[in-house]
């Protein structure tokens, strides 16, 4: 057994990595602060609440699978917070496999998901290790609510919807942008389709009566959770925010991407893409407050005669990231996970599990659960 720390988070100087170790720390798990620059990792270590009395050390890495790998090795579990993802992952990715931990990480954008569920989840099996994408906000709970639905037999089709008030992170909208230059899928009869583009959906917000507008926000990583569940020949998500310029100005930027900036290539187009986020979100946002900064989330499954649906009621979403990222890491320390390879979250820890965890801290509570 290693004496090393067994949870390395890679990006801890960022807004959600910092709510890791804070969670790391309530669950009494050592833990390696790592990143690029070793004072901003500690300045921002410093600020953690409780840190005095957390086993951490600070380690500053260049980011390539050589350095990573050295520090990895020995360790157990990685928790990746660094995006956007389509960008920085891979290297990360590959140190884990190759120091054998198992990995975390916090992305939304499908067609990350899909590379590491079909290019490193059979070498993550292989090596007896668990990689779980999107053990976070986006779309932790989703995978909760619909593997809910599921519990009734005979539902096939699953409809998503999120509502939320929230603040990104600089590096999450980044992201947005990266994902309008992906393309995004929906499940159809067993099958991912290509969506044409944002599709712009109106939702029925569960509870409140409001309609409201959102998109299908680079298709969600909930079709890849099920693309090759049986049980589920159908599945779309569609996403909206309270701020509801947002959605505008996702369809305009996509416009802008497909008349001006497609074809420039990527050392050009990524600083024109991370100036026009930044327009969005220049720093990081303030820590969330949770009578303001709230969600609803919901799934409606659908059968030939079943019908079943659950509603999510949460707030404080980037810290629910950080417990999230902590309760995981919690039970791949602890060998009460389930499987190894590519893992949604809730088939990582079990989906009643993962809820208790958020429930226990008052994070998230079922308002809805109905079954027809």
């Amino acid at each position: 057994m290693s004496d090393l720390r067994p949870v390395v988070i890679y990006g801890a100087s960022g807004s959600t990595g910092r709510l890791v170790a804070e969670y790391l720390r309530e669950y009494s798990i050592p833990f390696v602060a790592a990143g690029r620059n070793k004072a901003r990792l500690q300045e921002v270590m410093d600020r953690v609440p409780g840190i005095e009395t957390a086993d951490y050390e600070i380690a500053e890495v260049d980011g390539s699978v050589e350095s990573l790998t050295q520090l990895f090795e020995g360790r157990r579990v990685v928790c990746n917070t660094v995006g956007p993802f389509l960008r920085y992952a891979a290297p990360v990715v590959e140190a884990a496999v190759r120091a054998g931990c198992h990995y975390l990480d916090t992305a939304g954008e499908q067609k990350h998901l899909l590379w590491l569920l079909d290019e490193w989840g059979p070498k993550f099996a292989e090596a007896g290790l668990a990689a779980s994408s999107a053990m976070s906000i986006q779309y932790a709970l989703h995978d909760i609510a619909a593997r809910i639905c599921l519990e009734t037999p005979g539902v096939d089709t699953l409809e998503l919807g999120s509502y939320a008030n929230a603040i990104p992170t600089v590096g999450s909208t980044q992201s947005i942008f990266d994902v309008i230059r992906a393309e995004a899928h929906y499940l159809e009869d067993g099958r991912l389709k290509k969506y044409d583009g944002a599709v712009v959906q109106d939702l029925v917000v569960p509870g409140s009566g409001y309609v409201v507008t959102g998109l299908n926000w680079g298709g969600t990583a909930v079709p890849v959770f099920f693309r090759d569940d049986r049980r589920v020949r159908n599945c779309r998500m569609f996403v909206a925010m309270q701020n509801q310029d947002i959605w505008k100005r996702v369809l305009d930027m996509e416009r802008l991407f497909k008349v001006s900036l497609q074809w420039l290539p990527e050392e050009t187009l990524y600083p024109v893409l991370d100036r026009l986020a930044s327009g969005m979100t220049a720093d990081s946002p303030p820590r969330e407050n949770r009578h303001v900064q709230r969600s609803v989330d919901w799934c409606t499954a659908r059968g030939n005669t079943a019908t079943a649906r659950v509603v999510i009621h949460s707030s404080t979403g980037y810290q629910m990231t950080g417990l999230m990222q902590a309760y995981a890491a919690s039970r791949l320390l602890g060998a009460t996970h389930s499987g190894a390879g590519f893992r949604s979250p809730a088939e990582l820890v079990g989906h009643r599990e993962l809820m208790g965890a958020l429930e226990s801290y008052g994070f998230a509570r079922i308002t809805e659960e109905s079954v027809a």
